[in-house]
């Protein structure tokens, strides 16, 4: 058995807020299911700024690389910001080939320095072993003696480019998600009972949902479809501040708001909308951040408590 954090670790979990689960489980779903999500660019750029490490302590990194463009060519730049510094560079290289009339041809090399000087030092080589030379533009023999030195002499560097990067997104990503943050949450708070519900067994499915049709999840909404929650519900969300609130009633229902904007609710009860909803208590679940607080209030009390904040 394991320690599973309900709120991921990585994400700002807090470590009074974890149930006990099979340990080959926890690291499968962790992995399949929770991975994407931490990896996400809107949410690796939320732990960036707040610095919330993974379990084993690594610092949060900013990825602000993708595609940039130089005299008018696509190229591949890597841009990782870290607690240490940043890391910019091409990652590619093009060489223009261009036949002279001597025998040769000339190149015109982009792209990163080191491709380029790995490149370059082959072309000596390869020149050398035929007897033949290379020459720079001004007319200077080149050797893998004085190569770093030339180089260095027409290297130029372009600062703050502008980049175009790709933020991939599956709706999978969150259905998997919730439905296993619902399954975990329904277990901590109304232990055995839940988690052999058929509702619970749905959940269940819907972890191990593959594609968006496997993924038929009744009674629940989830990022990025939440706008059509009523507007009551942005009472139980802050900015950076996980907040998850659990309804007693019939049919109990889970309000989840993550960093202020990854909502879901989702009913924790396999009942149909036409049956008589009866209202219940309501317990709510904080974690501050970045120094992951946990809190449980009333719903009384939270709404007091947010009240003294204004």
């Amino acid at each position: 058995m394991s320690l599973e954090h309900l709120v991921p670790y990585a994400m700002g979990g807090a470590s009074e807020f974890t149930i006990n689960v099979c340990e080959v489980s926890n690291n499968e779903f962790g992995g399949s299911i929770d991975r994407p999500l931490i990896e996400f660019f809107p949410i690796r750029s939320a732990r960036f700024f707040l610095g919330l490490k993974g379990t084993d302590g690594t610092e949060p990194t900013l990825n602000l690389g993708g595609i940039t463009y130089i005299r008018g060519r696509e190229f591949p730049l890597k841009n990782v910001i870290s607690p240490e510094g940043k890391d910019m560079r091409l990652t590619g290289r093009i060489i223009e080939r261009t036949a002279n009339e001597v025998d040769g041809e000339s190149w015109k090399l982009i792209g990163n320095p080191k491709a380029i000087r790995k490149a370059i030092a082959g072309k000596i080589q390869d020149q050398a072993s035929k007897g033949k030379w290379v020459m720079d533009d001004k007319g200077r023999f080149v050797t893998l003696e004085n190569l770093d030195q030339l180089l260095a002499e027409s290297m130029q560097t372009i600062q703050n480019p502008s980049v175009l990067q790709r933020i991939d997104f599956d709706y999978l990503w969150t259905w998997r998600f919730f439905s296993k943050l619902a399954l975990g949450v329904g277990h901590y708070i109304f232990g055995q009972e839940f988690s052999l519900s058929a509702r619970a067994a749905q959940f269940r499915t819907v972890m191990r949902a593959e594609t968006l049709e496997e993924a038929i999840l009744p009674r629940a909404v989830v990022f990025p479809e939440t706008h059509s929650l009523p507007p009551q519900f942005a009472r139980l969300k802050t900015q950076d501040v996980h907040t998850l609130t659990v309804c007693h009633g019939r049919p109990r229902l889970l309000v989840v708001s993550l960093f202020g904007w990854l909502d879901a609710c989702v009913s924790l009860d396999d009942i149909d909308a036409s049956e008589d909803m009866i209202p219940g208590e309501m317990d709510v679940f904080e974690i501050t951040l970045p120094d992951r607080r946990f809190s449980k209030y009333t719903i009384y009390e939270y709404m007091r408590l947010c009240q003294t904040k204004r």
